[in-house]
């Protein structure tokens, strides 16, 4: 109530994500995360139907009939089953081979063969071994280092890298000598010959071809030859060949058409 005295006007309840007032019930779930209250769904569920409803019926009869005896017989075949490793592993063959590995292992095998390894083979490892190093590793290796290691760096030290320093140095002389040789006996004067001899007569023989030579032999050729042999080529156009056309076309091909008709009236020659 007011101050007043008069009731406060209720206000109705709208769905909030805040926490409902004290007093209250709080709102189902589809309300609490909705931005609208929306009423719930009360007709059947999407893909319930008489559709359905017949599928779902044979379906039940075939998996009662097929499926449920399966199962059962499945069932059956594992109790079956762990019976069997009950009975068979874990009362019979458990402990008997539990009684055979401590009988033969731990109180016959393992005895045996720890004695053997520790007071027979480990001190026969141990005599082979010092044998092979006392009289077998060391004497070799002290033969490869006396014999073989220390004259091998000697030599290589005093007589093979001196002769092969030597024999650089010999090499390397030489080349460079028949290097200054060859530089200064074939290929400066060739050099000089090419270039101051055989150079200047090559330019020189070229000047007087061309001037002596190609240049007449082309004028000649332009300004003589060519004029003459387009004289020549008229006068036997003019002088041999149209002659020679107007005889055929004038004179022999008419002779011979009427020497054809004569001798084809006579009967003499071919159709």
């Amino acid at each position: 109530m007011t101050a007043n005295g008069e009731q406060p006007d209720r206000v109705p309840w709208q769905p909030s994500r805040e926490n409902p007032p004290a007093g209250r019930p709080e709102p189902p779930a589809w309300q609490q995360h909705a931005d609208h209250a929306y009423p719930p769904r009360t007709g059947p569920e999407p893909g319930e139907g008489c559709l359905f409803t017949v599928v779902r019926w044979p379906a039940r009869i075939i998996a009662l009939i097929i499926v449920v005896p399966l199962r059962l017989l499945w069932e059956l075949v594992r109790l079956i089953g762990r019976g069997i490793k009950f009975l068979f592993w874990d009362w019979f063959l458990r402990p008997i081979l539990r009684g055979l590995k401590k009988l033969l292992w731990d109180w016959f095998l393992y005895p045996v063969l720890s004695f053997v390894g520790r007071y027979i083979l480990v001190p026969l490892a141990n005599a082979l071994a010092w044998v092979f190093t006392r009289l077998i590793h060391r004497p070799l290796a002290f033969l490869f280092r006396y014999l073989l290691l220390v004259p091998g760096a000697w030599l290589w030290r005093h007589v093979l890298r001196p002769i092969g320093r030597a024999t650089l140095l010999a090499l390397r002389f030489a080349w460079d000598v028949s290097t200054a040789v060859l530089n200064f006996l074939i290929v400066r004067p060739l050099s000089w010959l090419w270039r101051a001899v055989l150079v200047p007569i090559g330019r020189g023989i070229a000047v007087v071809w061309r001037h002596l030579v190609v240049l007449p032999v082309a004028w000649a050729w332009r300004n003589v030859l060519t004029p003459i042999g387009r004289a020549i080529r008229a006068v036997w156009r003019v002088l041999v060949v149209a002659p020679c056309r107007w005889v055929g076309r004038a004179i022999l091909r008419p002779i011979g058409r009427a020497t054809s008709e004569v001798l084809r009236a006579l009967g003499i020659g071919g159709r």
